[in-house]
């Protein structure tokens, strides 16, 4: 029985949308890589996956799945990546919140990284504080490397992204401006903003955690 190559769009979100994690397995009709409806995409590296091994004599059901598994672990890195995109002017506001926290309470706080002053004080350093607010200090302390550490990397992966049109929707998101603000900013469709968006943050993603994606690839 010979193979059927020519497959419409609506049989390729069918056949593989469906069983897609970027729609978590068919349950929402959200993509969530292209980030948009499915039935409005228009073509995807998955869909040429597909088509392949339909053109193939080998097992479409045994290579579809080897295909997912390297999706996978991939997209939750790629979403993670958008998500810190998003919070990162919630990331400074906090981290500068916490620096004025630490300051009242007397740590010398300033705005430098790694600074020993603002270590947390042992407990019984000073006989006056009890030892919840020598545990708050310290859980505030972590909170705030944590931030700077998550502000350095996204700030350091912006500056690998060579696209000028990609880095100026990235600084713009960063900056807290809305998706329709971006497009309409940069004078493209809303479509082929979300295309140009979804390889910078595929950039972003690769240079945050490039590491990562090779070791579950």
């Amino acid at each position: 029985m010979a193979t059927r190559t020519c497959i419409s769009k609506d049989e390729l979100r069918e056949q593989v949308c469906e069983g897609c994690p970027a729609t978590e397995w068919g349950k929402k009709t959200h993509c969530q890589v292209h980030d948009t409806h499915v039935g409005k995409i228009e073509s995807c590296p998955e869909w040429d996956k597909f088509l392949e091994v339909q053109q193939s004599q080998g097992h479409p059901n045994g290579r579809m799945a080897v295909s997912f598994t390297e999706v996978e672990p991939a997209l939750e890195l790629v979403q993670r990546t958008e998500e810190e995109i998003r919070d990162y002017n919630y990331m400074q506001l906090e981290l500068i919140r916490i620096q004025r926290f630490l300051r009242d309470l007397g740590e010398g706080m300033v705005g430098q990284y790694g600074l020993e002053a603002g270590l947390p004080k042992a407990l019984g350093g000073h006989g006056d504080k009890t030892h919840a607010e020598v545990a708050r200090r310290e859980r505030k302390w972590k909170r705030l490397q944590n931030l700077q550490d998550k502000i350095m990397r996204i700030d350091e992966a912006v500056e690998t992204i060579p696209d000028e049109q990609e880095r100026l929707i990235l600084e713009a998101l960063l900056d807290g401006d809305k998706n329709n603000q971006i497009a309409k900013e940069i004078g493209v469709s809303r479509q082929r903003y979300y295309e140009i968006k979804r390889s910078a943050v595929m950039k972003m993603a690769w240079a945050m955690y490039g590491k990562q994606i090779q070791s579950t690839g």
